[in-house]
């Protein structure tokens, strides 16, 4: 009697999920994250008008992985997202079944086996199992390898359905009619028996038993094509594919099914983790039935089965070209079925020390591949890392935790419709995503609306309270808390931001909530000038009393320059806000008010020098003044915007040692030219 036959047939699915439970039993205990908001805030809305659009996030339309999967789920789970972790724990599980059921068709069960556990510990399957918003993955793997599967046994009808539900996951699955196709032409056994493929089809050709399936193919696309026209999706879409990204998804599909996820990280990956222990003696115990359970022999030659994992592995990952030059590994996991046949075709003849070695290899390769602390920013289809990688969510998940937390203690109470606005945020955290999903999961409360600071106007902010919130590293703060005119300082940051609309909102608060009239009243004039809205301006200038006194302008310079002499800098600003009054169209005084300001009132410096550029774009002067505040004050966005008009206004600039210094700082601080981000 083998060590196999001493247990029940049934104990070895339970060690192996056992030691795969162990394995990710962390991913598992992973919050709702990014995306995740914003389809469960979905599903609390009337279901049936959802399954017309596009859904939450506006992009691709998969009604099943998203409006129906969370429609179940939500009143089920609630807030809990174990739930949902565990049901994309079930569709893995089964997927794994399905797969097995593949690999013992084309090879023999020790092979089987060892392709059934590559599969399984793929270092992007952490990410699928992460993140709740991959069972649209996980059920396109479902229901393709079902498809599979009930075409095989000549059950063409199911496996009809299951491609339908497969492509309503994602659009991944499209290309399964002509992988089907695949093992049809390569004589690999359908209609249940493996001896007469031809019998099995009943004579009927390849094309015509495939024709139901290209059908719903084609129906489907027409569908997508129509609720993306109604969604106005593709006006937003903005991509251009060429035969290139087509290249460049298979290449980034091969990466993925080696572990390339990161190239440069490989070695150092490997270096500094090491295999899971429990995982690796639950896994590694499963070469007791390696010797004692023998599959059937497969008549298919290892150029068959290689043709048909190579074929399959190009067609699953075509699907990826459109977002090629977004590319993530976790893409790729229906491609990934093609790398388990071929390392379960390499290990169709391993003994049990064989098998223990492949477990540690793999768990040793899945460690180090799955906890590479890097990932991907710019986008290009050649670009050598993934994007969403495992520690990318682990990261996002430990910065949620903590910015959450941070948020409830600075404001424990949120009054109803209270509008949150984050002026800095820890970079790539996804803690605000769209308009504050996340925070009204948070606090229960749907009337509540978060947004980037930038993002303050009319239509976000309306007349709802306000909290403006900045995180300094360790903790929220309150930006401008205690302040006189708060309005007046978020109105004031965001003429410098370059969103005027906003800036005219602040202020137009300020004035409701009767802060002073005058500096109000004198921005907004200049933030509704700069919309475009010349009569709106005007009459917040006449508002703030000004008018046009040539006479009056020039004596006021004069004032304010004697005053200058005289070392009276206090008597100057007053003289030159007295020229500004008097023509406020000129840009002299403005100029001049701003560089008097530089060492006392920095902000609004700058905002006099905005004015006075806007008055004269041709003063290289002033524009390099500003270039050098705006650097100082670290907005680097407004001062990256004024050095592409002095780079077109003055070639000179790279003789100034402060406008050189002023680069080099930009660039350290943008970190310009990097792809990828190591932490």
């Amino acid at each position: 009697m083998t060590p196999a036959e001493k247990w029940p047939r049934w104990s070895a699915p339970l060690v192996a999920l056992a030691g795969l439970g162990a394995l990710y039993a962390d991913a598992l205990r992973t919050g709702f994250l990014n995306d995740d908001h914003l389809f469960l805030e979905q599903a609390r809305q009337p279901f049936l008008p959802s399954l017309a659009h596009l859904g939450a996030l506006g992009n691709y339309y998969r009604p099943l992985s998203r409006q129906i999967y969370f429609a179940l789920l939500t009143p089920l789970a609630g807030h809990a997202p174990l739930a949902f972790h565990l049901v994309n724990a079930a569709l893995f599980a089964v997927s794994l079944a399905l797969l097995l059921d593949v690999l013992i068709v084309l090879v023999p069960w020790p092979g089987a086996l060892a392709g059934a556990l590559y599969f399984a510990l793929i270092p992007f399957q952490r990410v699928n199992l992460i993140w709740v918003s991959c069972s649209q993955d996980l059920l396109a793997l479902a229901l393709s390898l079902g498809g599979l599967a009930l075409f095989r046994r000549g059950r063409d009808g199911w496996a009809c359905a299951a491609y339908l539900g497969a492509i309503a996951s994602k659009e991944v699955a499209f290309p399964l009619p002509a992988a089907l196709a695949l093992w049809l032409a390569l004589g690999l056994p359908a209609g249940g028996t493996a001896r007469d493929p031809v019998a099995a089809r009943g004579g009927r050709s390849i094309a015509h038993r495939l024709a139901p399936f290209v059908a719903i193919g084609i129906a489907w696309l027409v569908l997508e094509l129509v609720v993306r026209a109604r969604d106005h999706a593709f006006d937003r879409a903005g991509i251009h594919v060429t035969p290139e990204w087509f290249a460049a998804a298979v290449v980034h599909g091969i990466q993925s099914l080696i572990g390339l996820d990161h190239p440069s990280g490989f070695l150092r990956g490997l270096a500094e983790n090491s295999p899971a222990l429990v995982p690796l003696i639950l896994l590694a115990a499963l070469a007791l039935w390696i010797g004692g359970a023998a599959g059937r022999a497969s008549t298919a030659t290892p150029r068959t089965i290689v043709s048909f994992a190579a074929g399959w592995t190009v067609l699953f990952s075509l699907p990826a070209a459109p977002v090629a030059h977004t590319w993530s590994a976790y893409y790729y996991t229906l491609a990934a079925v093609g790398g388990a046949i071929l390392v379960g075709l390499a290990c169709r003849r391993i003994d049990r020390w064989g098998w223990v070695l492949l477990t540690a290899a793999l768990l040793w390769w899945h460690a180090g591949i799955g906890h590479t602390r890097a990932f991907a920013v710019v986008n290009r289809p050649w670009g050598w890392t993934s994007h969403l990688m495992a520690s990318y969510f682990e990261r996002g998940a430990a910065l949620n935790d903590s910015l959450g937390l941070e948020l409830e203690r600075i404001a424990p109470r949120p009054a109803h419709g209270t509008r949150f606005f984050f002026a800095t945020l820890p970079p790539w955290a996804g803690f605000q995503m769209g308009n504050g999903a996340a925070i009204r999961e948070r606090y229960r409360d749907p009337t509540l609306a978060s947004y980037f600071y930038s993002q303050f106007s009319d239509s976000t902010a309306g007349d709802h309270p306000c909290r403006f919130l900045y995180w300094d590293g360790v903790a929220f703060r309150e930006l401008y808390r205690g302040s006189d005119a708060p309005w007046f300082q978020v109105g004031s940051d965001l003429m410098l931001f370059g969103e005027p609309a906003g800036a005219a909102h602040a202020f137009r608060r300020g004035l409701a909530e009767g802060e002073g009239r005058t500096d109000h009243l004198y921005w907004l004039g200049w933030a509704e000038l700069e919309r475009g809205r010349r009569p709106a301006a005007e009459a917040a200038w006449k508002a703030f009393g000004a008018m046009d006194d040539t006479a009056a302008y020039h004596r006021h310079l004069a004032e304010a320059s004697a005053a200058v002499v005289a070392h009276d800098t206090v008597t100057a600003r007053r003289r030159l806000f007295d020229a500004v009054r008097a023509g406020i169209g000129r840009p002299e005084a403005h100029t001049a008010l701003g560089r008097l300001l530089e060492r006392v009132q920095l902000k609004y410096a700058l905002m006099e020098l905005q004015v006075s550029l806007r008055l004269d774009p041709r003063d290289i002067g002033a524009r390099r003044d500003l270039i050098a505040g705006l650097v100082a004050v670290r907005l680097d966005d407004a001062a990256r915007r004024e050095f592409t008009i002095m780079e077109r206004m003055d070639p000179g600039w790279r003789k100034s040692p402060e406008m050189l210094a002023a680069r080099r700082v930009l660039d350290q601080r943008s970190n310009e030219g990097a792809t990828v981000v190591e932490f």
